[in-house]
């Protein structure tokens, strides 16, 4: 992520820019996944998919709540492993990951946070495909 660019997204829905070594070990966890070109080969995947064309920011919220990421009040996002992701509210990330990366591809999992220590569960996730598909492992 562009940590300098989103810093005042981060400030004011009071979000913080995760370790480096968080976003690649996400990274590591979906490389151990089937893909198919730019993005997860969902073929075999237990999944649901949401096409975002002329869907509302309340529109995705509602179909993530239906994910395995929900169970989680926090997300992480990354669209790369060798920059820092974003840690924010669960809504947050759904609402505004647009603003939040401009590459095709983005990844969130569910976390939870303890003592102030983030704690991904990298295996409820959600993608981001060529900026037109979400596709959640269910």
């Amino acid at each position: 992520m562009r940590i300098d660019d989103i810093s005042p997204w981060l400030h004011e829905h009071g979000a913080s820019a995760g370790p480096v070594s968080l976003s690649g070990e996400f990274d590591a966890y979906l490389c151990t996944l089937p893909w198919a070109g730019s993005g997860i080969d969902w073929r075999e995947i237990p999944h649901r998919s949401l096409t975002l064309v002329g869907v509302s920011d309340d529109e995705a919220v509602e179909w993530a709540r239906r994910t395995p990421m929900a169970l989680h009040e926090h997300v992480l996002l990354i669209d790369s492993a060798s920059e820092p992701g974003v840690v924010c509210r669960f809504e947050d990330a759904v609402r505004d990951f647009e603003l939040l990366s401009g590459r095709p591809e983005l990844y969130m999992c569910g976390a939870d946070l303890v003592g102030g220590e983030v704690r991904p569960v990298f295996s409820r996730f959600v993608e981001r495909r060529s900026f037109m598909t979400l596709n959640a492992r269910v």
